[in-house]
């Protein structure tokens, strides 16, 4: 899924001669099931034992709908937007409940999932670009990483602390 939205963030690009927006990487694409800010490295232990127990043994259904710039009210970036599911609002609340297990304070934010495709610069150059208003790109959600964002100059780089498999398991075995 990744290349096709990096392609289609290519197209956005090429169409974008002022300038006004940051791509993102395609390494770099994710969905954010919550932000966590700074935390101490045993809280971090904490919460990836408590997300080990927490998440669904089987991976889950994704499904990209269309591009928007988000938010719409006050849009800060051109966004991937996904279907929110049953079972991704399944996966976000068990995640939701590993934080709070773990006493971290979560932001009270509506879920709203998508993949960041660029940055609007907030500059007097506006995107002039079409944004492709419809996609169906399907695919299975198989692993939930727990990220430390770093910024850099550039942007955001993440770096991988945990890795927790969905569908590890995920078998149709024959009995014999």
């Amino acid at each position: 899924m990744a290349n096709q939205l990096g392609d289609a963030a290519a197209k956005m690009a090429y169409q974008d001669k002022s300038n006004a927006v940051r791509w993102v990487d395609q390494t770099n694409y994710h969905v954010t099931l919550a932000f966590l800010g700074e935390q101490e490295e045993q809280t971090l232990e904490a919460l990836a034992e408590n997300l080990d127990m927490a998440l669904p043994p089987n991976s889950i259904p994704l499904s990209v709908s269309h591009f928007s710039p988000f938010p719409e009210s006050r849009p800060k970036l051109i966004a991937a937007m996904i279907t929110n599911s049953e079972e991704l609002r399944d996966l976000h609340q068990q995640v939701s409940n590993a934080i709070h297990s773990t006493a971290i304070n979560l932001e009270r934010r509506r879920f709203a999932p998508h993949i960041t495709l660029g940055r609007f610069r907030h500059s007097r150059n506006q995107f002039a670009g079409a944004i492709p208003t419809s996609i169906n790109l399907n695919t299975d959600v198989d692993e939930v990483i727990l990220y430390e964002s770093i910024l850099t100059s550039h942007g955001a780089e993440y770096e991988p602390i945990y890795r927790f498999p969905l569908g590890f398991f995920d078998h149709d075995f024959e009995s014999v």
